[in-house]
Parts: structure tokens; C-alpha cells; sequence
């Protein structure tokens, strides 16, 4: 684990920070803001359940994990009835999601290098549901992505390293060979775990948070782009 990531301080525009074969983006706080739903729709749940409120720590987390750690004590039958609860909450919330500055100007980058490496070079790795995920990204007309892994495909999500395996698996790439963009704790730990390198966006977490989790942390995806260049993708400063 790094003692503290590097940053973009003093870094001239159009400085190479990273090349890999791929980048694996994580979606909720990464590319889009869906805080609002997720901590609404989280607090009604638990308020109602008298566990307290949604804890910053359970970003970037599936569901059922959170309810596990909110309510460690929780049977598997009352597990499934509110994890069924409170993904419809989130779903009901959705039209609260938009996608943060970047990210639209991200991702056609990615097209762009996908057509000019002519092969899949990008994926999305959520801990949401594909119900979910559908619900919150599909509004917002941004590129859709050919290489999708949700919480519901995995059988151990985020902070355990098999969600960016997977993905790097799907692309036809070790994961060592790929940047990983997220902004949660969890998220940092599992694509650490599957050998990436690791880069943190500053959009839910402070840079003393998330600084030991990355190699690198940004303030955003404004700040960088993204090319195809001799066989790979780089990643620089914007």
C-alpha cells in the first residue's frame, strides 16, 4: 500500500501520468453522483430499522454488505427483504443522478481510443445491481459501456478485488495492466487488491482518505484525458 498517492501539483498540461492496456471505471461517485439518492434513500431505510444513518465509510459498497455491516446481526430473510426495500428506494431516486463535470468528454475519449486500438480498451465495474445501474446511467446518454460488471454478477463485491478482475478478465487483459478510476475506500481497496494502478477521484472522499488507497489522486475527471497511443491507452494531465 502507498504511504500517499501522487498528485497533479506542479504537473504541466499534457504531462503522461499512466499507460495501461485498459481502464476499469468504477460509476457511482466516479463518473456520476447519485450521493443525494444513495444517502436519502439509505437514512429512510435505517431510520426506519433504527440502525442509525448511512456511514461515509459504506460508499462504494453492494448493498448487502451494507446491510450486513449496519445490521450485523440481520437474518438472510430479513436481509433480502430490505436490501429488496431500499435498492427500490434508489431506483425511485434516480432522476437525482447526474453526471459529473468530465465525465461525458472521459468517456467519448475512450470511444475514440477503442476505435482507433480497434478493441474493447474500457469497462465499468459497479457495486450496483444491472437494474440499478440501468436506472441511474441509462438517463443520462453518456457511452454505454460493451464490458459491464455489477454486483449482481459477482459473487464477491467491492472491497474484495474480484468486481475489476472480472472486468479486466472480460477486456482480455491482466489487471495488472490496467488503471482503475474510482472514488470510495472500498472501491481503492479492491482494485489495489486486483493489481491495478490506482487512480482516486476527489468527488466523495478527502485526499488524506483516499491518498493511501491510490497511486495517484485527482481532483476530478475534468483534469484528465485519456488517448490511444503506440498499442496502449495514456492518461494525462488535462
Amino acid at each position: 500500500m502507498a504511504d500517499m498517492a501522487a498528485t497533479l501539483d506542479g504537473c504541466a498540461k499534457g504531462t503522461v501520468l499512466a499507460r495501461a492496456k485498459a481502464i476499469l471505471l468504477d460509476s457511482d461517485g466516479t463518473l456520476v453522483d447519485s450521493t443525494r439518492s444513495v444517502e436519502a434513500s439509505w437514512d429512510t431505510l435505517l431510520g426506519d430499522e433504527g440502525a442509525g444513518r448511512f456511514e461515509k465509510h459504506y460508499h462504494g459498497q453492494p448493498a448487502r454488505r451494507v446491510l450486513r455491516l449496519a445490521m450485523p446481526d440481520i437474518s438472510d430473510e430479513r436481509l433480502e427483504e430490505l436490501f429488496t426495500k431500499v435498492e427500490g428506494y434508489e431506483i425511485a431516486s434516480a432522476g437525482d443522478v447526474e453526471a459529473f463535470d468530465g465525465t461525458a468528454r472521459f468517456l467519448g475519449e475512450l470511444e475514440e481510443a477503442k476505435a482507433a486500438l480497434s478493441r474493447e480498451c474500457w469497462a465499468i465495474a459497479t457495486s450496483c445491481t444491472r437494474p440499478l445501474f440501468e436506472a441511474r446511467y441509462r438517463p443520462l446518454g453518456l457511452p454505454y459501456p460493451t464490458t459491464l460488471v455489477t454486483a449482481d454478477q459477482v459473487r464477491h463485491g467491492k472491497p474484495d478485488p474480484e468486481p475489476y478482475l472480472l472486468a479486466a478478465q472480460r477486456l482480455g487483459v491482466d489487471a495488472a495492466e490496467c488503471i482503475v478510476v474510482e472514488d470510495a475506500p472500498g472501491g481503492l481497496a479492491s482494485a489495489r487488491a486486483a493489481g491495478a494502478f490506482v487512480v482516486s477521484v476527489l468527488n466523495s472522499a478527502s485526499a488524506e482518505t483516499v491518498g493511501p488507497l491510490a497511486d495517484l489522486v485527482i481532483p476530478s475527471l475534468a483534469d484528465v484525458s485519456i488517448e490511444a497511443c503506440e498499442g496502449e491507452l495514456v492518461l494525462r494531465a488535462r
